[in-house]
């Protein structure tokens, strides 16, 4: 069993308040008349401030006391932020990759998380967690970063057919999802940057990402990806024609999502990259908000999958088939927990529940090439 850190007296979000208030811990420390060793330590949580104390540092961070100090109420983990700076209290989802936690926001709201942040992150990167459930229990969660809405459905399937395996999806582009993988950050990537009849262009990008670490990949799905434009498509967009004008509001992915690459290479046929990407409201987050941002009026068209389209009640015109695959490293393909995931692929419970999604089609599902140096 990992060992967890020692349960400290006091939880201290101390450090987080004074570094959003600005402060070093000298000048606070020098407006509540003591050393700054004695703020160091009440930070960590190894000191327990007295009552008078505790109200100047309150007066002085311009909040309440509850808000700088609270009794632990479950085990105190050091783990990997993978994430950016979140607020004092921020939800984590957590799970154990080569031998450390790794903690990652919780951007569901209709969930429960794993645990909660005491503290910002460190200069390495290291932030103490209050974990709201056993250790043991986030020790059987697999951590699965991609952007397929799939990987959600395929999660909750892990879980309903095995009470000791679970798994979180954690929402982010193929990119990002191959870069924490490489960090040791995630247990399994989702990609989508080939076309659906090459799958050597992945095996290519993913060679690159993790080096010399030898991964297989196993294909999740193919789908289709396009654009989303508004019911009857109003503006007659299409591509390949010069109908892409430079006033057309798109619903942006970030750079380095498979949607982004694609929109690029589309908007690079009629010499208007520049001009169509340099304007449109904030960047989408993943496909359905994509959606969103169409369905509502806050753009003409975006780039994202079938699925999501359809969800929506968009009209939707093909760019490209691909794939989405699972980038998995060899030396976990037979732990129990990633074997029951990729087994879960292959059920037909999934796979009958899927069929019933638009846009996603499994006849590859399962499918496997290995990826060496």
């Amino acid at each position: 069993m990992p060992s967890e850190t020692p349960q400290p007296a006091l939880i201290s979000t101390l450090r987080a308040r004074r570094s959003a208030a600005g402060l070093s811990q000298g000048e606070l420390a020098a407006q509540v008349g003591v050393s700054r060793q004695a703020l160091i330590a009440i930070e960590l949580g190894r000191q327990v401030p007295s009552t008078a104390l505790a109200l100047q540092l309150a007066r002085a961070l311009r909040c309440g006391v509850e808000s700088l100090f609270a009794l632990p109420g479950g085990p105190v983990l050091t783990a990997r932020w993978a994430g950016a700076e979140g607020r004092v209290a921020e939800r984590a989802v957590v799970g154990r990759v080569d031998g450390r936690w790794v903690a990652h926001a919780s951007a569901c709201a209709e969930r429960s998380a794993d645990a909660l942040l005491l503290a910002l992150p460190d200069a390495r990167g290291q932030v103490s967690i209050e974990s709201l459930c056993e250790p043991k229990r986030l020790e059987q969660n697999l951590l699965v970063a991609g952007c397929a809405p799939l990987l959600g459905v395929l999660a909750d399937r892990l879980a309903q057919r095995h009470r000791d395996a679970r798994a979180s999806w954690i929402a982010a582009n193929s990119t990002r999802a191959l870069e924490l993988l490489a960090a040791g950050l995630v247990h399994v990537a989702g990609i989508h940057l080939g076309a659906a009849s090459d799958a050597a262009a992945h095996a290519s990008i993913v060679r690159q990402a993790v080096g010399a670490r030898r991964v297989t990949l196993v294909n999740l799905a193919r789908w289709r990806q396009g654009l989303l434009v508004a019911p009857g498509n109003p503006l007659g967009l299409a591509a390949g024609c010069g109908a892409f004008g430079p006033e057309l509001r798109w619903a942006l992915r970030e750079p380095g999502s498979g949607a982004r690459q694609l929109l690029e290479r589309v908007l690079r046929q009629d010499g208007l990259q520049q001009v169509a990407l340099a304007a449109g409201p904030p960047v989408a987050r993943d496909h359905a908000e994509v959606a969103r941002l169409v369905r509502w009026g806050l753009a003409d068209a975006g780039v994202a999958i079938e699925a999501v389209a359809r969800a929506e009640g968009l009209d939707f015109i093909p760019l490209a088939e691909e794939r989405f695959d699972l980038v998995v490293p060899d030396a976990l393909l037979e732990t129990p927990l990633v074997s029951r995931w990729l087994d879960t692929i292959g059920r037909p419970a999934f796979r009958a529940e899927a069929s019933r999604l638009p846009g996603y089609d499994l006849s590859l599902a399962g499918q496997a090439s290995s990826v060496g140096v």
